[in-house]
């Protein structure tokens, strides 16, 4: 029996459109006709800070920046 789940296809590069985002949307393409849920992230359209190593999250669990990385933290199922 096949397990039908969600693919999150995370694409790092700077450059838009490129052979990266291509191969990328090709795989979730496939994993789409797989019958998987797919989402496409692309992370320079995103505000990410950096990590101050305030040692916030390891006190409390939350960080203390409040950018978009909120969203990836709940897509990638780490509570935050």
């Amino acid at each position: 029996m096949t397990r039908i789940g969600k693919v999150l296809g995370i694409s790092g590069s700077p450059r838009r459109d490129g052979n990266t985002e291509l191969l990328l949307k090709e795989f979730l393409r496939g994993a789409r006709a797989s019958g998987h849920e797919t989402e496409l992230f692309i992370l320079s359209k995103f505000k990410i800070s950096p990590c101050t190593s305030c040692a916030s999250w390891q006190n409390n669990g939350q960080c203390i920046i409040d950018d978009d990385m909120q969203l990836m933290y709940n897509k990638l199922g780490i509570a935050n």
